[in-house]
C-alpha cells in the first residue's frame, strides 16, 4: 500500500545519503523554475508596461513626438529594472531591454509601420520566456501554438514578413535563453550540493573523532569503576561488612552502570544515523535485534516530508525508548510506528509491561531517561508523553515541522 509500509531489517547503502532526483532545489519546470514572488512581480509591472505601450500607440490619437518620448521613456526605465532585477545574469536582460528599446522607439518615429507593435509584443514574449528557465511541457506547447497560429493567421490576412519574423526570433531567442539560464542555475546547484556534502563530510569526521574519545575516556573508565565495585561488593560480603557499607557500594556501582549506558547514549548520538527517519530507524532496529531484542518497524506516509533535525530527535528518542524496553522487558518485543502527516509527525514506541515483580517499571528520573528525551522533542517544539495503557508502555512523540 503506498505510503505504509512494515520493515524488519533495512541495510543502509550509499544512496541513502544521496538527495533524491528533483528532491532538492526548485522545481524543474514551471513558472516556479528560478522565479520568486518579488521577480514575478518585478516581471509583471515589465508585462504591463508592455501592454500601455501597445495601448498607447494609436497615431490618429497621439502626435509621433508624444509617442516617441513615451517611448523612450519607457524604454530607458525598462532597461534598468531590467537589468538589475529581472534576470540573474545581465546579458539576457540587456538583450531584452534592446528589443524593448528598439519596439518602442520604432512605435514613435514610424507610426505608419503595422509592424512596429510587433517589436513590444515580441519583446514581451521574450521576457517571458526567457524569465522561465524551463517551462513545463504544457505551458511549451501552449506557447508554441500560439506563436504558430499568430504568424499562420498574420500570414492569411496578407500581413508582411517583418512581423512574423519578429514574433519568430523573439521566440527562440527567448527559449534559448531560457535554456541557458538552466544550465547555468543547475551548475550553481551541482556546485552548492558539493559544498554541503564536502561540509557534511567533515561534521561527521569531526563527530566520530569526539565519540571515539569519549568513548575512550568515559567509557573505559566507567567500566572499569564498575569491574573494581564488584570486586569491593564481593570482598565487602565475605568480609561480613556493615550491611550500610554493602548497600552504598552496590548503590555505586548501580550509578556507574547506569552512567556506563548514558556514555555509551551520547557516543551513539554522535555516530550520526543516515539522513531520514526510514533508514535510520532501520538501522536502529537491525542494531536491536543484534542484541536480541523482536522490534517490529512500521512508517506511514511519507518519510521524506520528516525534516532532518525532527528525523534525528525521533531517532534519539526511539533509541532511549527501546533501551528502557530491553532494560526492563528484555524478553518482549517492542514496535516502532511513524506516522508522517502533512503538518507533524507522530512517533510511537510501545512494549508490553513484564509481569508485576520481575521488573521495574521505567524510571521518571535519570538525566537519560524520559526528561531527557521530553527535552530533545521540546527543542524542535514537540511533545512526549510516557506512561502505562492497557498493559502496555507507551512512548508518544509528536512534532510539528514548523
Amino acid at each position: 500500500m503506498p505510503g505504509h509500509r512494515r520493515h524488519n531489517v533495512r541495510v543502509p547503502n550509499d544512496q541513502d545519503h544521496a538527495p533524491a532526483l528533483g528532491t532538492r532545489g526548485p522545481r524543474a519546470g514551471g513558472f516556479r523554475a528560478g522565479l520568486d514572488a518579488s521577480r514575478l512581480r518585478r516581471i509583471a509591472l515589465n508585462a504591463l508596461a508592455i501592454a500601455f505601450a501597445v495601448v498607447f500607440y494609436h497615431p490618429s490619437d497621439h502626435p509621433p513626438g508624444v509617442t516617441a518620448a513615451f517611448g523612450a521613456l519607457l524604454g530607458l526605465w525598462a532597461a534598468t529594472t531590467a537589468v538589475r532585477h529581472v534576470l540573474p545574469r545581465p546579458w539576457p536582460a540587456v538583450a531584452w531591454s534592446v528589443l524593448l528599446i528598439g519596439g518602442a522607439v520604432c512605435a514613435g518615429f514610424s507610426p505608419a509601420n503595422p509592424s512596429a507593435p510587433a517589436f513590444v509584443g515580441s519583446a514581451g514574449l521574450f521576457l517571458l520566456l526567457s524569465a522561465v528557465e524551463t517551462p513545463a511541457p504544457w505551458i511549451a506547447g501552449v506557447l508554441a501554438a500560439g506563436i504558430l497560429g499568430f504568424v499562420l493567421a498574420h500570414g492569411a490576412a496578407g500581413g508582411g514578413p517583418p512581423v512574423a519574423v519578429a514574433v519568430l526570433i523573439s521566440a527562440v531567442t527567448g527559449f534559448g535563453f531560457g535554456l541557458l539560464s538552466r544550465v547555468n542555475g543547475l551548475d550553481r546547484r551541482t556546485e552548492r550540493d558539493r559544498a554541503e556534502r564536502r561540509a557534511e563530510t567533515a561534521v561527521l569526521a569531526e563527530r566520530a573523532r569526539i565519540a571515539r574519545d569519549l568513548h575512550d575516556v568515559l567509557a573505559h573508565s566507567l567500566g572499569g569503576l564498575v569491574i573494581q565495585l564488584d570486586a569491593l561488593d564481593a570482598v565487602s560480603t565475605a568480609r561480613g561488612a556493615d550491611p550500610d557499607v554493602l548497600r552504598r557500594v552496590r548503590t555505586a556501582r548501580e550509578m556507574a552502570a547506569d552512567g556506563l549506558v548514558a556514555a555509551k547514549h551520547a557516543v551513539d548520538a554522535l555516530r550520526r544515523l543516515p539522513a531520514g527517519i526510514d533508514a535510520a530507524l532501520g538501522e536502529i532496529a537491525a542494531g536491536v535485534r543484534a542484541q536480541g531484542m523482536a522490534v517490529d518497524v512500521e512508517i506511514r506516509g511519507e518519510a521524506a516530508r520528516v525534516p532532518g533535525p525532527v528525523s534525528e530527535v525521533l531517532a534519539s528518542v526511539t533509541v532511549e525508548a527501546l533501551t528502557n524496553a530491553r532494560k526492563h522487558a528484555p524478553q518482549r518485543p517492542a514496535g516502532v510506528l511513524v506516522e508522517a502527516g502533512r503538518d507533524a509527525v507522530l512517533l510511537r514506541v510501545t512494549n508490553p509491561l513484564a509481569p508485576p515483580g520481575t521488573a521495574p517499571e521505567p524510571r521518571l528520573a535519570g538525566g537519560h531517561g524520559i526528561p531527557g528525551m521530553r527535552e530533545r522533542a521540546r527543542i524542535v517544539g514537540g511533545r512526549l508523553s510516557a506512561g502505562p495503557t492497557n498493559g502496555e508502555w507507551i512512548v508518544e512523540c509528536r512534532v510539528p515541522y514548523a
